[in-house]
C-alpha cells in the first residue's frame, strides 16, 4: 500500500470537489462549547489575521475518507465546521451568500437529525446582519429555527461561535475573497480501510471523552494488565467485539443523538449489580449502601470504583462476554419461551439498570445460563427458566424487599445453576427443604410439580398449560391441594378445577361477572374475606395481603370456601349456577345477608373493596382506607336500598370520622333520619325516638309512617 500524498487546500476548493459530511460515529461540534472561550478566541484571532492582513495561515492537516463524493472527515472536523461558519458569515456579511448558497449546503452533519436540518436551513432561510443584536439571537428569533434545537450540543456550539465570530469580524469589510489566505492539508485515505473503530480512537480536537468512553478505555487495560485474553485471536478480544459484533446488539437501542453509550454503560453496570450481591458480605452495612450506589442511576461510578468494590473481577468479565456473544448470535434460535420470559424486556431492562430486585433474579438466572451453555438446549433452558420464573413470582409479593433478600435469592440461584440442565430432576428427587430468598410454600410446590411431570406427559402437559395462565403465574398450588384423592393427585380431577379456574380468572385477575355476582356467590358460600390492617376487602386482583392470588395460595379454611364454591358449579352453567348459590342463602340474621341480595352496597366500597368489621353488628363501608375518609354504615345503606324505589326524596348520608352517625333522610311533613347505631334502628325527627331491634319492624314501621 503506497503512502498517501497531501494537496493545499482552501475550504472553497474542498467543497467544490466533495460534499462534506460530519459522520455519525463523529462527536459533537466542540469548539463553541463552554470552556473553550481561549481556544476560540486564539484560533479566530489567527483567522482574522490571515484574512485582515493577507498573512497565509496553514491549519496542519484535515483527513478523510471519500465515497460517491460525499467526504466524510476523520480528523479536522472540528476546524472545517469553524471555516464553514466563518465563511456563511462573511458571505451573509457581505451579500455574496445568493452566490455560494449551492456550496455551502454541501456541508452537513450527519451526528442528528436536527444539527443537519439546521446547517440546512441557515444557509438556505438564513439571517439579516444587525448590527444591535448577536447572530445567535436573530436566529433564534428566526420562524425556521426549533426552540428544540437549543438543546443540540452541536447546534448551540455553532451559535455560540458566530457569535464569536460576529465580534472578531463585525467591523471588516471586503473579506470575501480574502479567505483564500485560509487553508490546510488534506489527505484522502482511500487506501487505509478507514473503519468506525478508527474514528472513535481517533478523537483528537473533540469534545471530552465520555463516562462510558473512559470506562471502556480502562477495563480494555485492566483486561490486558490481568492477562484475562492473553491467547486470543484479535477478532474474539473484547476491545474488538465492543466496537463491531456487541455493537449491533445496542444500536436499536440509541437515544435520540444517535449514541448507545449509557446503554452499554449501564449493561455493565447492572452486571456489576450482580457480581456485587453474589461476592459482598451480606451482613455488612457497607453491603447494603454499596449495592444501592450500583443501583442508583443518578450518581456516576468511575472504573476505579468498581475495581475498589471487587465488582470487576475475571468472573464478571467471563459472563459479561459469553452473555454479549450469546445475545449477539443472529442465528441463534429462539432458545426460551415468551411464556417465561421476554428476551426484549429483559434486555431493556438491563441496559436501563431500572429492574427491581426480583426481575434482576430472573436475568441473572438466563444470562447465567446463557454464560455457561456453549450450545445452548431449547428444552433444557425452558425447564430451567420455567421454574425460577415460578419461584420468582411465587415470592415477588413477599420478599425482595431489601438487599439481604435479593443477595439470598441470587446465590440461590447461583448454587441451583449446577444442577441447570436436569432441574426438573433435582427438584423431584432431592432432599431440598429450604431455598434462602424464596418462600417455602412455593419450592414446596416445585417439587410436587417436578414429580408429577416426571409421572407421565400427561401431567407434564396439564401442568404447564395452566402454570402459564397469566394470573396464576407458575402458582397452582391450589389445584395440586384441591386435586388429591386419599391424599394422591388425581389428573382427572387437576383438570376438571384447572377448567374452573379459567372459566373464573382472566389474564389479570377475576373475570368481570355483572352485579359482583362472583363475590356474591362465594360469600353465600362462606366468610372468604381477607384482612388488612384494621380492615377486610371482598379482594382484588392485584395486592399483597387482599388479593385472589393470595386466597389461591395460603392452604387454609378462606381457601376451602372457595373450593367449595368450585364443587358447586359447573363451566357450562356459571353464572346461572352463581345466580343459584346466592338464591339458596336466605338466613336474613347472618351479617352477610344484604351484601349478598344487594350488589349496589359493594359500590359504597373503595377501589380495594374494603369494610370495617368490628363485629356483626358493627359494619362500615370505607370509601377510603380509613374512617377518616367518607364512609356508610353498612345497616342502614342496606335499608335505605330497600326503601330508596319507595321514598321519592329518600338520601343517604356517607360522613367522616367513625363516631358521626350515618343516616339516610327523607322528608314526610318533616325531615326524617334513620340510623342503625349500637346494634338497633333508630329514627330521629319522632319523639321520643323510636328504636328497632332488626329491619323487618322498622319497614313495617316506615311503612305505616309513610301511608299516614
Amino acid at each position: 500500500m503506497s503512502n498517501p500524498t497531501s494537496q493545499k487546500l482552501t475550504f472553497l476548493e474542498l467543497i467544490v470537489k466533495y460534499k462534506i459530511e460530519i459522520p455519525i460515529i463523529q462527536r459533537d461540534y466542540a469548539q463553541g462549547r463552554k470552556g473553550k472561550e481561549e481556544l476560540r478566541k486564539n484560533f479566530l484571532g489567527a483567522l482574522h489575521n490571515a484574512i485582515t492582513n493577507e498573512v497565509p495561515l496553514e491549519l496542519d492537516f484535515v483527513y478523510g475518507s471519500v465515497k460517491d463524493e460525499v467526504l466524510q472527515p476523520l480528523d479536522g472536523q472540528q476546524r472545517l465546521t469553524t471555516l464553514f461558519l466563518l465563511h456563511y458569515y462573511i458571505a451573509t456579511k457581505e451579500n455574496k451568500l445568493g452566490k455560494v448558497k449551492e456550496l455551502l449546503t454541501k456541508f452537513t452533519y450527519e451526528t442528528r437529525s436536527s444539527s443537519r436540518e439546521f446547517c440546512y436551513e441557515l444557509v438556505n432561510k438564513g439571517i439579516g446582519m444587525n448590527d444591535i443584536l448577536n447572530p445567535s439571537e436573530l436566529i433564534i428569533d428566526s420562524s425556521w429555527f426549533f426552540l428544540s434545537w437549543k438543546k443540540d450540543p452541536t447546534i448551540k456550539s455553532m451559535l455560540t461561535m458566530l457569535d464569536s465570530i460576529h465580534q472578531e469580524f463585525q467591523n471588516g469589510t471586503d473579506l470575501w475573497d480574502k479567505l483564500n489566505n485560509i487553508s490546510f492539508q488534506y489527505i484522502e485515505l482511500e487506501n487505509f480501510g478507514l473503519s468506525d473503530d478508527l474514528y472513535i480512537k481517533m478523537n483528537a480536537r473533540g469534545k471530552a471523552l465520555t463516562e462510558f468512553e473512559n470506562f471502556k478505555a480502562k477495563f480494555e487495560q485492566y483486561i490486558s494488565g490481568n492477562e484475562w485474553e492473553s491467547e486470543t485471536k484479535t477478532t474474539d478480544t473484547f476491545s474488538h467485539k465492543i466496537d463491531t459484533t456487541w455493537t449491533d446488539l445496542f444500536w436499536k437501542y440509541r437515544n435520540n443523538e444517535n449514541l448507545f453509550d449509557d446503554s452499554f454503560l449501564n449493561f455493565f453496570r447492572t452486571m456489576a449489580v450482580i457480581n456485587y450481591a453474589l461476592i459482598g458480605d451480606i451482613k455488612s452495612d457497607k453491603f447494603r449502601i454499596d449495592l444501592d450506589l450500583l443501583r442508583d442511576n443518578t450518581k456516576e461510578i468511575s472504573f476505579n470504583q468498581y475495581v475498589e468494590l471487587g465488582c470487576i473481577d475475571l468472573e464478571y468479565f467471563q459472563i459479561i462476554k459469553a452473555v454479549l456473544d450469546q445475545l449477539s448470535h443472529n442465528d441463534n434460535p429462539k432458545i426460551f419461551l415468551k411464556a417465561y420470559v421476554n428476551e426484549k424486556t429483559l434486555f431493556k431492562g438491563t441496559i436501563q439498570n431500572d429492574f427491581g430486585y426480583a426481575d434482576l433474579v430472573i436475568m441473572f438466572s438466563l444470562y447465567k445460563y446463557l454464560a455457561l451453555e456453549e450450545k445452548v438446549i431449547t428444552e433444557n433452558l425452558t425447564n430451567w427458566i420455567r421454574i425460577i420464573r415460578n419461584l420468582v413470582e411465587g415470592t415477588r409479593p413477599y420478599l425482595f424487599n431489601n438487599t439481604t433478600e435479593f443477595a439470598n435469592s441470587l446465590r440461590s440461584v447461583n448454587e441451583l445453576l449446577k444442577y441447570r440442565n436436569s432441574i426438573v430432576e433435582h427438584f423431584a428427587n432431592s432432599q431440598l427443604v429450604n431455598l434462602s430468598g424464596f418462600i417455602g410454600e412455593q419450592l414446596n410446590e416445585e417439587k410436587q410439580k417436578a414429580k408429577l411431570i416426571l409421572q407421565s406427559e400427561e401431567w407434564k402437559k396439564a401442568i404447564i398449560e395452566i402454570e402459564n395462565h397469566k394470573y396464576f403465574n407458575g402458582q397452582i398450588g391450589f389445584l395440586l391441594d384441591w386435586c388429591k384423592e386419599e391424599d394422591k393427585p388425581n389428573l382427572d380431577l387437576f383438570k376438571k378445577y384447572a377448567e374452573k379456574s379459567e372459566a373464573i380468572f382472566g389474564d389479570i385477575g377475576l373475570n368481570n361477572f355483572d352485579n359482583y355476582l362472583f363475590e356474591r356467590a362465594l360469600l353465600a358460600t362462606g366468610d372468604y374475606l381477607l384482612k388488612k390492617g384494621q380492615n377486610y376487602s371482598f379482594l382484588v386482583d392485584k395486592d399483597r395481603d387482599i388479593s385472589w392470588k393470595r386466597l389461591l395460595r395460603d392452604n387454609n379454611d378462606k381457601r376451602k370456601v372457595l373450593k367449595s364454591l368450585f364443587d358447586s358449579i359447573n363451566t357450562t352453567y356459571l353464572n346461572q349456577d352463581l345466580r343459584t348459590v346466592i338464591g339458596n342463602f336466605n338466613d336474613k340474621g347472618d351479617w352477610r345477608y344484604h351484601f349478598i341480595k344487594h350488589p349496589e352496597i359493594f359500590k359504597q366500597c373503595d377501589k380495594n373493596k374494603l369494610i370495617r368489621w368490628i363485629d356483626e353488628k358493627d359494619i362500615l363501608l370505607l370509601g377510603s382506607s380509613t374512617t377518616a375518609g367518607y364512609h356508610s354504615e353498612y345497616y342502614s345503606y342496606s335499608l335505605y336500598l330497600d326503601l330508596k324505589g319507595k321514598i321519592d326524596n329518600a338520601k343517604y348520608n356517607p360522613q367522616q370520622g367513625k363516631e358521626n352517625p350515618k343516616t339516610f333522610t327523607f322528608v314526610k311533613n318533616k325531615e326524617y333520619a334513620v340510623s342503625f347505631e349500637q346494634g338497633k334502628y333508630r329514627i330521629a325527627g319522632i319523639d321520643p325516638v323510636p328504636v328497632f331491634d332488626n329491619q323487618n319492624e322498622v319497614v313495617d314501621f316506615l311503612e305505616k309512617l309513610l301511608k299516614s
